[in-house]
Parts: structure tokens; C-alpha cells; sequence
């Protein structure tokens, strides 16, 4: 009889022990006579308490005692503070809290670790208590309530700065803004966060921040974009904003903080807050225009890239082209130009000229070069003046050739007339033009830069003109808006259909905004040009017809 006794009782003690490691906790039982009836094995690696305390039939008072000369002296509630009890104080608390019908608490034991207790009186007289290590849960609860104290100060700093800050995700959505950034924009901060640039600022100035915007998200390397404003009520100025990546890979932002520097000193005024406030609501929304300063009209509005690797002469060498009211901003490295001009490229930003340092790699200039963009070497001990002069002389030279080399042929002159003008410089490309026109029977013409476009354009009147986007000299956009300059005032609008390498809906739209009337892809095919050729009368609604060709 009491072999069975005793294998019951086995039986039960390993099902208690496998309730124990099941819940993730230490459990002990007492009876009420706080008696111990049993005690799992898992409370030797959470209480000081010797193995032999744990028997069956030790007494409440002598387990708690074991853990309290085990170093079991701070005992901390939910309610209250660490507190220094003694031992017998210590001991009556704990077996007083075992007798309620349902007790939770918390106590910390050294700097980095917490137990806590849930105990139980049951109906029956047993009481029970589960012991659990949740200093990873506290550890983390503090964590959390720390970095909530920290966010709440680095707002308070934010919003005390007496400039713009601005923080984007990596889509270039707003995050986080500051009250300064709120009141240049003229915007809450409601209406700013959630919202893309392109939804905040004027296209014009869009294109340019998203592509400085993407260069430092790509590089890690800061960088500066400057713009030259004017507000509602005529006063001038130029932000600076000085662009950071930060963050680890996968969630990085983009911090802009943006200095403002009116040409009027009233402009800006500390508020009580220490915010700004900027005369004109939305400096940076649509109805904004550049300032119209005439200093130096061979520069103004000309979008201008810098590349040098040394400080001192950016800095002096942007302040110029500001002054200048030229659209400029700078990269230091190869490969920050490399991804600037892609960049620029897939927005449809288009540069007039790179100004590169001679002390840049060689490579620098091909590149700029390969794009068709007017460079302008330089060397570092140059006057500004000089520099400035440098960089105004192929922008004007671009300008003297629309003007006085590409008039429109008075119409009492005889011009020879082709069937098609392909704009193209790639050679590769050029051959596959030349056999399908061929074939097709049709008088054709290849121009191998923008440039020779406008001007076979002008002497051979083509009834269509294939124009590839990326020539060198003139881009495919520029040549376009040259030749329906040229055309203003005539009778007749030639037909132009741009050839894009890839389907960007932003090389689309540039395409029709330059004054395009359709487009196709490449590789080139005789089926895409046969229907191109179908729908030449009712691009421009003319009366000739290539498909009669």
C-alpha cells in the first residue's frame, strides 16, 4: 500500500514538474499549514536557496528565510520603491501576501535582473506561487521608456533650433519636420508629414532636391543644394540646405537642416518659440518665382554642376554663381558625379554645364562629356571673375547659335526636302536607321549630335524627324524646343517622335513637354517605324502623308 502511496506521489511530482517547465516558471506549492508540498527544481536557478529547503514538508518560514540570507533583502511591488526590509519583516510580508487570494509582484535582485511572483490561495487551503525571469521584458521596458525620454528631447531641441529641419525616409517621404521647417513652409505639421517633396515645393525646384536628395541616400556623402527664392512681396534670398544620410542599411534617412540668408535682415524673425517666421506664406509652393536679378544675365536661371574635391573652392565658387542667379549645386567625387548625372538623367534634370576642377580625374570630363553636357575645365588658382567668364562663354555661344545661325530659310528660297531626319549618335544604332529606311524606300539624313539636328532640320525640311533623347552638344529635349522655336510663325509643324531607351513616364512627359508629338522605344524595329509612319498625319493634322512615301 504504500509503495503505491509512494509512486503516486512520484507520478505527481513529475507532472508538477512538467507544468513548471512547461509555463517557463518555477512553481511551489504549500499547504495550510505553509507547509512545503512540493517545489520544482527550476527555483535553484532563480532563488539563492539550497537544494535541501525544496524537500516536501519544510516549512514556509525556513524556505523564505533560506532566500532571504541568499541575498533576497530588496523586495519591490508595483506600487512603490525598493525598499530595505529585515528578515523577519521580509519573511511576514511574504507569507502575508501568500495568504490573499490573488497577489502579483516584482522584485529586483542585483542591477540587471527581476522575478516576478504571482501567487494564489485556493478554496482548498493550498497556496501557490510562480516564480518568473522577466529581466529581458523590464530590460526592455526600460529601453523603451528611455529612448521615449530621448525622442522627447530631441523634439524639444528640434523645435528650439532657430532654422529648418526636415527628415526623410527612403521613399523621400517627410518624417519629421521641426515648428522652424513648419513656418518656411508655411504649411503645419500635419499637412507636411506623410507628404512627398514633389507635393510640398514648385516641379522646377522638385526635380533638383530629388536628385540631391537620391545622391546621398545612394553615397552616405553629404552634400549641399542652394536655390536663389523670391518671396510674394519681392524680397530676395537663398537657402542652403546641407543634406546627411543617417541611419543603418535598410532604414535610411535623409536629414535636411536649411539656412536661410535674405538679402533683407527683417526677412526673418526669432519667434518666442525660436522658431522662424518668413514674410510670404510658402516660400517653396508653386506660386513662388526665382528672383529675376539681372548681375550677371549670361548665368542667370542656367542650371550649373561643381566638381572639386576642395572646400575652400566650392564655397567661393558657389557664392559667385549664386550671386549670378545660376541654379547650382556640387559633388566632390567620380562617383558622385557618375550618380549625379544618372540621377538627373532618369528626372529629366537638365544640366548646361559641369564646371570640373583640373585636378579631378581625367575620366570626370568624358563622362560629362559622353552626355553631351558643356564642361568648362578649371584650374584651382583661377580668379572667380575668370571662372565665371569661363563658364558664361559656352552658354553664350549656345545661345548665339540659335539666334543668328538657325534662322528659318525665307520662303522664296529653294530647300531640299527629305522624307526623314534621324537625330542619333550611337553608330550601331545609325546602321539600323539607314537599312530599314532604305528599305522602305524613303530620303533620309542622320544628324550625330543636337546640334547638326537643328541645323539639317533648317536646311533639309524633313516631314519627320526621330529624335533620339540623349545626343551630345544638344540634348534630345533642347534640339526639339530649338526647332519649334525655329518653327514659330511658319505654316507648317514638322512632325517629331523622340526615341527612348528605356520606358520612363518622366522621359515621356519631358519628351511632350519639349514639344514632341509621340514616342517609341528602342531596340528599333521596321514594324514600330511602319506604324509611325502611319500615324504621321494625324500627329500635326498636315496634309502630307508618309505613308504615301
Amino acid at each position: 500500500m504504500n509503495d503505491f502511496a509512494s509512486a503516486d506521489a512520484n507520478i505527481q511530482t513529475a507532472m508538477l514538474e512538467v507544468i513548471s517547465e512547461g509555463i517557463s516558471g518555477a512553481v511551489f506549492i504549500c499547504d495550510r499549514h505553509d507547509l512545503i508540498v512540493f517545489a520544482s527544481q527550476q527555483l535553484l536557478n532563480l532563488l539563492p536557496v539550497p537544494k535541501s529547503f525544496l524537500a516536501p514538508g519544510t516549512r514556509l518560514r525556513d524556505f523564505l528565510g533560506a532566500i532571504y540570507d541568499g541575498g533576497g533583502r530588496f523586495a519591490t511591488d508595483n506600487t512603490g520603491p525598493r525598499r530595505l526590509l529585515s528578515r523577519e519583516d521580509w519573511i511576514a510580508e511574504q507569507i502575508a501576501t501568500l495568504w490573499k487570494e490573488r497577489a502579483e509582484t516584482t522584485e529586483r535582485r542585483g542591477s540587471d535582473r527581476w522575478l516576478s511572483y504571482s501567487k494564489r490561495r485556493l478554496a482548498s487551503g493550498y497556496g501557490i506561487c510562480v516564480v518568473r525571469d522577466v529581466s529581458e521584458h523590464k530590460k526592455r521596458e526600460e529601453q523603451w521608456r528611455a529612448d521615449m525620454e530621448r525622442v522627447q528631447i530631441t523634439e524639444e531641441i528640434l523645435d528650439n533650433l532657430p532654422f529648418p529641419v526636415a527628415v526623410k525616409d527612403r521613399s523621400l517621404t517627410f518624417v519629421a519636420v521641426n515648428k522652424a521647417a513648419c513656418a518656411f513652409l508655411g504649411l503645419s505639421a500635419e499637412e507636411i508629414l506623410g507628404k512627398q517633396i514633389a507635393d510640398i515645393i514648385r516641379p522646377d525646384l522638385r526635380d533638383k532636391f530629388e536628385v540631391v536628395d537620391r545622391l546621398v541616400l545612394e553615397t552616405g556623402d553629404p552634400s549641399r543644394v542652394s536655390q536663389k527664392l523670391m518671396a510674394a512681396d519681392g524680397a530676395e534670398f537663398v537657402i542652403t540646405g546641407q543634406k546627411r544620410r543617417i541611419g543603418k542599411p535598410g532604414r535610411y534617412f535623409i536629414v535636411t537642416a536649411t539656412d536661410i540668408l535674405p538679402t533683407d535682415k527683417s526677412l526673418v524673425d526669432g519667434t518666442a518659440e525660436g522658431g522662424l517666421t518668413v514674410v510670404g506664406r510658402g516660400l517653396l509652393c508653386p506660386g513662388l518665382q526665382n528672383s529675376d536679378v539681372s548681375a550677371s544675365p549670361d548665368l542667370a536661371r542656367r542650371k550649373i554642376l561643381v566638381v572639386t574635391r576642395d572646400p575652400a573652392i566650392e564655397s567661393s565658387l558657389l557664392e559667385a554663381l549664386f550671386a549670378a542667379d545660376a541654379d547650382v549645386t556640387a559633388v566632390r567625387e567620380e562617383a558622385e558625379l557618375m550618380l549625379f548625372l544618372s540621377l538627373a538623367g532618369d528626372a529629366g534634370l537638365e544640366i548646361d554645364l559641369v564646371a570640373i576642377d583640373r585636378r579631378m580625374s581625367p575620366d570626370c570630363a568624358a563622362m560629362v562629356e559622353n552626355r553631351g553636357i558643356a564642361t568648362v575645365l578649371f584650374q584651382h588658382d583661377w580668379p572667380v571673375s575668370d571662372l565665371l567668364s569661363e563658364i558664361a562663354a559656352p552658354l553664350m555661344r549656345d545661345e548665339g547659335r540659335l539666334q543668328e545661325d538657325w534662322q528659318i530659310v525665307p520662303g522664296d528660297v529653294e530647300v531640299e526636302t527629305i522624307d526623314v531626319l534621324v537625330a542619333e549618335d550611337n553608330e550601331v544604332n545609325q546602321i539600323v536607321f539607314s537599312q530599314i529606311l532604305e528599305g522602305f524606300g524613303h530620303s533620309y539624313v542622320i544628324a550625330a549630335d543636337g546640334e547638326e539636328a537643328v541645323r539639317l532640320w533648317r536646311d533639309k525640311r524633313p516631314k519627320l524627324v526621330l529624335m533620339d533623347i540623349s545626343l551630345p552638344r544638344l540634348n534630345g529635349f533642347e534640339a526639339t524646343r530649338a526647332i519649334r522655336a525655329l518653327e514659330e510663325g511658319g505654316d507648317t509643324r514638322t512632325p517629331i517622335v523622340g526615341v527612348l531607351a528605356q520606358a520612363f513616364d518622366r522621359d515621356r512627359e519631358n519628351c511632350f513637354a519639349a514639344g514632341m508629338d509621340d514616342v517609341i522605344l528602342k531596340p528599333i524595329s521596321p514594324e514600330a517605324l511602319d506604324a509611325v509612319f502611319s500615324e504621321v498625319p494625324a500627329l500635326c493634322n498636315r496634309t502630307q502623308s508618309l505613308a504615301a512615301m
